[in-house]
């Protein structure tokens, strides 16, 4: 009887609870107390007198003199996993709720086009708001779910003892612990176990992953489908030959210019679209956001290709898939095409388009036209230029000279260190603008001068002289303040000598990637760039409203000017004035997008895209220096300046984030740029880093062109310093084979001859 009270007593004081197992380390005092075989566990519990208070007793604390035992490692893990997966799920839910909330309607091409962009010029408030958004909560989250647990669910875990041989298996056995220590431990358990606790420490983690889990899904779903991911990969399969069908060459259509050639002035408006005006002229407001615009486009003097509803309605382009960024908006008015480039040559990405030696080299578009009859080229930003390709591409194609921020802040205009949201405010650009039409309205040579305004770029816009709080909120003040800009603009350009014979066109360069703006947009309502055509050469021919995409200003332009035009096409445009059905008109909208969408072999081969590579010489680690140095030679690029190499030092925390740094590279010889990496030795050190070499072009970091690894191994100050290279897992490399170096060599002889 006395055995069965002891067995019994015995299994009432058995530690179960996540925190305590039943199986490890027990109290001084009571070692060989509970010593059993293994095989005997499980039929020992079924000899408690009382199974129900057995499973009462799994999750309550042991009694004096009991086992304690630590958490099994495997619960630990799993709680690292529950935590991982829910940051990130939330991480990735909330950047894509901030992708499709704050950018609106945009494709994925233009996400892939502007995030391999180089960082150059860009709003840094863009950055920081996504951190704000997509970070700052989920960690915040994190460390209250951590504080929650370790601090008021969890209890203190009983120290861990050293392993021991026994019977040839490896045990642990018991660490020693005070009265005092012993005591605070079971003190600590008697409160943190209690059945309120309990119930919160088991559910409360998973629930939390789960719905963050949801959440997660649910927004990247809304993303997958916002950017027609799903769409994408099943016509990356498909091939068109859409664009090539449709596409008419302006290198062998015949154009007539005018005896007496008339100048052009084109002004592109960040991010404006006619769905600023008010509902009865076709907009999204009941108080329209750019009266004067609305006004200007109304005017039956110039023409918005509304027909007989001019008066009362705005029309404006549709941007197809493919130009619904600024360089991609730009392109499509003055080639006829959208921005369509593949994403990647073997395995490296190409959209760092001023990596490139050309931008559609054997294209013919609008400046291609107009530099070749004598027009004297300008174009003027109040951002830099080389941003997302604009100085390539109209570099290439019209040769014009650029008016930019970088100029400004060069000649003296502006302070060398002077630099306003992108460049400089639209205030300034307006000024310029003057200055520089003035000079060429009196060269007697006809001119196209571009513009592109920049005050309404997303987010918010930027607060100009003159700012009002006529709305609620910043940015339709901005593009309201905007709207006086240009209108007052326009006024002095009209009352200049030469603007009898200039033409203006004024074209929003794609729609807002604000969405919070547009959203009273109904779902079927068509968000269009503003557009409107001053002094035209000709009128149309039609009078019914037009449906019509960007791609259709490049024929248009020139028909405004007074150009005649063999078959009224060029590109994939229509010249609007003609009696001629656009693409949208004959296809429908949908159906053009869905073809673009396809894989364009033709298209494909019209960006001549290349691979930019060079010949890089890896030095070993010196610890003399603490430095690598690696030298760059036969670059296939001419636009390369130099380079600029990014460090990544795996696990060597500097304000707990892995080390970075940059390192700009030296031209020891022409042709043969020599970088040294200095590498931090303050801290003892062993892990990977990776180097990689950075393409510079006008003083704008581009794409890198190698990924390099080592491994390093140092005492703090560098002593005792051990390094190899190695690949991305850390393999040591090894040296080529004998045949591939003799080959090498054999092959580099013959390219030589």
């Amino acid at each position: 009887m006395s055995e069965e009270k002891d067995l019994k007593g015995q299994e009432e004081n058995r530690e179960t609870d996540a925190g305590f197992e039943s199986k490890g380390q027990e109290m001084p005092g009571t070692a060989g107390q509970n010593e059993r075989t293994p095989g005997k566990r499980k039929g020992w519990r079924k000899q408690t007198a009382d199974p129900k208070k057995a499973g009462e007793e799994k999750d309550t604390a042991a009694s004096p003199g009991g086992p304690l035992v630590r958490e099994k490692a495997r619960w630990r893990v799993i709680r690292f996993m529950l935590y991982f997966l829910m940051m990130f799920m939330l991480i990735a839910g909330l950047s894509a709720k901030w992708v499709t909330d704050e950018w609106g309607d945009l494709s994925l091409d233009e996400v892939m086009f502007t995030i391999t962009q180089p960082l150059k010029g860009t709003d840094s408030g863009i950055i920081w708001g996504y951190i704000g958004y997509c970070i700052v909560g989920p960690v915040v989250l994190l460390a209250v779910l951590l504080a929650i647990y370790h601090l008021f669910l969890m209890p203190k875990q009983p120290p861990k003892g050293k392993k021991q041989k026994k019977d040839g298996k490896a045990i642990r056995a018991a660490a020693e612990l005070s009265s005092e220590k012993e005591e605070a431990i079971r003190k600590d358990y008697a409160k943190k176990n209690t059945k309120a606790r309990r119930l919160i420490r088991r559910f409360l983690l998973p629930a939390v992953t789960v719905a963050a889990v949801v959440f997660g899904s649910i927004q990247i779903g809304r993303i997958w489908n916002k950017l027609g991911i799903g769409q994408r990969i099943a016509s990356m399969g498909e091939k068109s030959t859409y664009i090539e069908d449709n596409y008419v060459d302006p290198a062998t259509t015949t154009l007539t210019f005018p005896e007496k050639k008339r100048n052009l002035i084109y002004i592109f408006l960040e991010s404006m679209e006619m769905s600023y005006s008010d509902r009865d002229s076709g907009g999204l407001f009941d108080e329209s956001l750019i009266p004067e615009l609305t006004e200007l486009a109304k005017d039956t003097n110039n023409i918005d290709f509304a027909g007989k509803d001019q008066s009362t309605k705005l029309d404006g382009g549709n941007a197809l898939k493919y130009s619904t960024w600024t360089m991609a908006g730009m392109w499509a008015a003055t080639s006829g095409l959208p921005l369509k480039i593949p994403i990647e040559i073997n395995g490296v990405g190409t959209n760092f388009m001023n990596t490139q030696d050309s931008f559609f080299p054997n294209l013919t578009c609008l400046g291609d036209i107009l530099s070749k009859e004598g027009y004297t080229m300008e174009m003027m930003f109040g951002s830099d230029a080389t941003f997302g390709g604009r100085r390539l591409c109209f570099t290439e194609h019209g040769n014009f000279n650029f008016d930019d921020w970088k100029l400004y802040t060069t000649n003296g205009t502006l302070p060398s260190d002077y630099k306003v949201w992108w460049g400089f405010e639209d205030t300034k650009l307006f000024e310029y603008a003057k200055n520089k039409l003035t000079e060429l309205g009196n060269s007697g040579k006809p001119f196209d001068f571009t513009m592109l305004t920049v005050d309404t770029h997303y987010p918010e816009g930027y607060k100009d002289t003159g700012y009002e709080e006529v709305f609620p909120d910043q940015y339709k003040n901005v593009i309201h303040l905007s709207d006086k800009q240009v209108a007052e603009f326009v006024k002095w350009i009209q009352q200049q000598d030469w603007y009898d014979n200039t033409t203006v066109v004024i074209s929003g360069d794609h729609p807002t990637m604000n969405k919070e703006i547009c959203a009273g947009a109904s779902y079927d309502y068509r968000r269009k760039v503003y557009t409107c055509y001053l002094n035209s050469a000709v009128k149309p021919v039609r009078d019914d409203y037009r449906e019509f995409a960007t791609i259709d200003n490049f024929p248009t332009t020139l028909a405004a000017l007074g150009v005649k035009i063999d078959g009224d096409r060029l590109g994939m445009g229509t010249n609007l004035f003609s009696d001629k059905d656009t693409l949208i008109e004959k296809d429908g909208l949908d159906y053009v997008n869905t073809e673009l969408m396809k894989s364009s072999d033709w298209m494909d081969e019209q960006s001549n895209l290349k691979k930019v590579t060079a010949d890089i010489h890896y030095g070993e680690y010196d610890p003399e220096t603490s430095t690598i140095t690696y030298t760059i030679d036969n670059v296939t690029s001419d636009k390369v300046e130099g380079f600029r190499a990014s460090l990544h030092m795996y696990g060597y925390t500097v304000n707990g984030s892995d080390y970075v740094s940059w390192t700009d590279s030296t031209e020891i010889k022409p042709g043969v740029f020599q970088i040294v990496i200095k590498i931090p030795t303050e801290q003892a050190f062993d892990g990977r880093i990776k180097i990689q070499p950075h393409c510079m072009i006008d003083g704008v970091r581009g794409i890198h062109i190698d990924t390099h690894y080592y491994h390093l191994k140092y005492d703090a100050g560098g002593g005792n310093a051990e390094s190899y290279q190695c690949d991305k897992y850390g393999a040591e490399l090894k040296p080529d084979a004998w045949y591939k170096r003799a080959f090498d060599w054999a092959k580099g002889l013959f390219s030589k001859n």
